[in-house]
């Protein structure tokens, strides 16, 4: 079947998939400005409290576990709990707390670990605000990087590479936040970290695909642009298939037995290197021979 499937024919049934999985992460995007959330904004983005207990004990990812759901019924679904201090300390973010409900989260704890009424050594209110600053900052990072990703693929390849591989990472972050809309998975730190990740890796799968056709140019030089593609897609399969499942490995592994902040950012990032193999393949290459044929016509 790999033999005979074309990337390029296909190309518009792949366009077609691709618009449905960027939907609900683009009208999330499109709607914030409007005041409309459809995203899970964890205390980090939408301002909340957190809550400094000392446990007198190691946390581990078990204990963490234990905190976060003996705390649930009062903070809700986006609480969450790190390890801070000397290791024995545990630090809760939740959503913003009235005073009852911050005495029924201090009573919970108390009862799930036996603690005293000292071991809660600090309770702050989080500004927003703080998650607007960090949001300006992964923004301008983000331009920033798609713009050198850019100018380095022009200078290896062509312009035409490089707008194709920056459309594809583009689309593999909208499908990264689709999922976050989806699955309602809490938009926090974890949100920038996996975007950024995505970035890196969405650009190395489509230059695995641009570095072959590069060579079947140079030997394939009467042959049409969508025969070089499908001839390169078909040769690079293997090895960006072999790339992602390698990475896959780990990260299901994570989900699968990591705690719940882990599993958080687990998930879009398996989503986005899925993706990334996918696009690199059956969107970058593609696309890449539609700009060039236009540049032909247009000549």
């Amino acid at each position: 079947m790999l033999k005979t499937f074309s990337a390029t024919k296909n190309f518009k049934y792949c366009a077609i998939l691709s618009v449905l999985l960027v939907a609900a992460g683009l009208v999330a995007l499109l709607a914030a400005p409007f005041g409309v959330n459809l995203f899970n904004l964890d205390i980090d983005f939408a301002g909340g409290t957190s809550f400094t207990y000392q446990l007198n004990e190691a946390v581990t990812p078990d204990v963490i576990d234990k905190v976060e759901d003996s705390v649930a019924d009062v903070a809700g679904k986006t609480v969450s709990a790190v390890p801070t201090g000397d290791g024995t300390q545990v630090l809760i973010k939740t959503k913003n707390l009235s005073s009852e409900d911050r005495e029924k989260l201090h009573e919970a704890m108390k009862t799930t670990f036996s603690l005293e009424d000292d071991a809660r050594q600090d309770v702050q209110n989080v500004s927003p605000a703080v998650g607007k600053d960090m949001q300006a900052a992964a923004v301008k990072s983000s331009l920033v990087a798609a713009l050198l990703m850019l100018l380095y693929i022009t200078i290896r390849f062509d312009f035409k590479s490089g707008f194709a591989a920056v459309i594809c990472l583009i689309h593999d972050v909208l499908v990264m936040i689709s999922a976050y809309v989806i699955f309602q998975l809490p938009v926090n730190m974890n949100f920038i970290a996996a975007a950024l990740t995505i970035f890196g890796y969405s650009i190395n799968a489509s230059i695995i695909t641009f570095d072959r056709i590069r060579e079947n140019q140079k030997l394939s030089r009467r042959e049409s642009y969508d025969a070089i593609v499908d001839k390169s897609v078909r040769q690079s399969f293997t090895r960006n298939i072999n790339t992602t499942l390698t990475t896959l490995f780990t990260i299901v592994l994570i989900i699968f037995t990591g705690v719940s902040s882990l599993v958080n950012f687990a998930i879009p990032i398996t989503v986005g290197i899925v993706s990334g193999a996918y696009s690199s393949i059956f969107v970058a290459a593609p696309l890449w021979a539609l700009l060039k044929k236009h540049q032909k016509k247009a000549k």
